[in-house]
């Protein structure tokens, strides 16, 4: 059995991809949530997925057992999957990437999905993720940002997220991915949320929104995003009410909003929510996309959706 196997013959104009790993770096589930919303909004189609059967351990990552309306029953396996988008007006479009992180033989994974990126055409990669933190779920979701290209850099400064990676110790499939990515020529970016550590298992849709807005932004793409407010309001409603029963942790998210409200006072962050220059970050995002456009030739970033 082939570790890939595609749907179709993938178009050789997908410049750029879009990955989300579920697992230990998708802390409320908001990189692969974030994923999960662009595909859905962009409508774009499985183009290939991984084999699960060389890569995953079934007693970690089980398959699931779904009825049908006839009574019977389908096992669906853990799914690795490619899809493509491409716009209408011929340009360049996207490989989007979403999958739980593999259990072993992460070399030969690596290897393979890198060769789809490189049939695809993939020049550059954009890594979502989103660690637990001692972040309050009351206040606006922190992202930092890392990248390996110049042009990249000045523009996540000029949106005061940008941070040189410090981190030493064990790492996840995306880590291991980017490395050999650049090996091959590949650009990357990353973006890492933060999420509430108090809140492990629950999906955090304050995070996925500012994952996908940080991903439009850097692509020039305009996602529908009007379901979110509610989702949020409603999502920090049961938050409260979980932390209002008890009184520790009460008094431990009173204390996160503090550290928080200091290091923002600090750091001054701008966040997507708040106020920003809007002229001087969309001549910054212009200049950066023109410079994509002059080293790709003709075709240029993915346009808007």
């Amino acid at each position: 059995m082939d570790i890939v196997e595609f749907d179709r013959e993938p178009p050789a104009t997908l410049t750029t991809l879009v990955m989300a790993f579920g697992g230990w770096i998708d802390a409320g589930r908001a990189a692969t949530g974030a994923l999960r919303h662009l595909a859905r909004d962009l409508r774009a189609e499985r183009l290939a997925r991984i084999n699960a059967e060389e890569f995953f351990v079934f007693t970690q990552e089980r398959p699931k057992v779904r009825l049908r309306q006839d009574g019977g029953r389908d096992i669906h396996w853990p799914r690795s999957e490619f899809l493509s988008w491409e716009p209408r007006d011929r340009r360049d479009g996207l490989l989007l990437f979403r999958g739980p992180e593999p259990h072993q033989r992460w070399q030969t994974y690596t290897k393979a999905f890198l060769d789809v990126a490189e049939r695809c055409g993939v020049k550059r990669i954009i890594s979502l993720g989103a660690l637990l933190a001692g972040a309050p779920h009351t206040r606006p979701v922190r992202v930092t940002a890392r990248c390996s290209d110049p042009a990249a850099r000045s523009l996540l400064e000029a949106w005061g997220i940008y941070r040189p990676p410090t981190y030493e110790g064990p790492t996840g499939i995306s880590t291991i991915v980017l490395d050999a990515a650049e090996r091959r020529g590949m650009q990357h970016v990353g973006f890492m949320g933060q999420a509430p550590h108090y809140l492990p298992d629950t999906e955090n849709p304050a995070a996925i929104e500012i994952l996908v807005t940080y991903v439009a932004r850097l692509l020039n793409l305009s996602p529908d995003m009007s379901h979110f407010a509610e989702a949020i309001q409603e999502f920090r409603t049961q938050c409260d009410k979980a932390v209002a029963r008890d009184r520790a942790t009460r008094e431990h998210v009173q204390q996160l909003e503090q550290e928080y409200d200091a290091a923002t006072a600090e750091d001054q962050q701008p966040l997507p929510g708040g106020e920003l220059d809007t002229g001087k970050l969309m001549q910054e995002l212009e200049d950066f996309l023109r410079k994509q456009q002059r080293e790709e030739g003709p075709s240029g970033p993915a346009g808007s959706a």
